[in-house]
């Protein structure tokens, strides 16, 4: 199910975009936070919080995917399965990208002043409040896709007749 997992188009309804945003909002300025990004892994930007704006949030969604998919291939050839945590550390802004799901990454962008054990701890909490939201989107894309490929399935079974 995993690999079928990963190729699964995941969007938000208005309901989970508004509870993923109430929880970002909750935790940005709890946080310390400067902006929380959730992308998918194929770089999509799915929500944002902050004063990021959106051009912003999808060009950092698309570079985090990259940045986490050439972690993973890294983590592959030093015998992981993957890496579940990426950490950038600048001279004025940190950025943490963590795997919420198999298809989800979060990234929350802070300045210097915080620990990188804080950051570890709120990108850990705001993904684990975050990770149902995204599940139960996950499940209705999977019934979607499957539906989908079992009516191509069935067309094309009535075209060989």
């Amino acid at each position: 199910m995993e690999g079928r997992l990963s190729k699964i188009q995941i969007a938000l309804n208005e309901e989970e975009l508004r509870h993923i945003e109430e929880i970002f909002g909750e935790y940005l300025s709890e946080s310390e936070a400067k902006d929380i990004v959730l992308l998918n892994k194929s770089g999509e930007l799915l929500a944002k919080s902050g004063d990021i704006t959106s051009d912003v949030a999808q060009n950092i969604s698309a570079l985090a995917a990259g940045v986490f998919s050439a972690t993973n291939e890294l983590a592959r050839l030093l015998g992981e399965k993957e890496f579940t945590i990426t950490f950038h550390q600048g001279q004025e802004t940190n950025i943490h990208i963590s795997l919420i799901t198999q298809n989800v990454l979060l990234a929350m962008i802070f300045d210097n002043r915080l620990p990188i054990g804080a950051i570890r701890f709120w990108a850990k909490k705001v993904g684990n409040f975050t990770r149902p939201v995204i599940e139960e989107a996950e499940k209705r894309a999977l019934t979607q896709t499957q539906k989908i490929m079992n009516e191509d399935v069935n067309k094309d079974i009535e075209d060989l007749f």
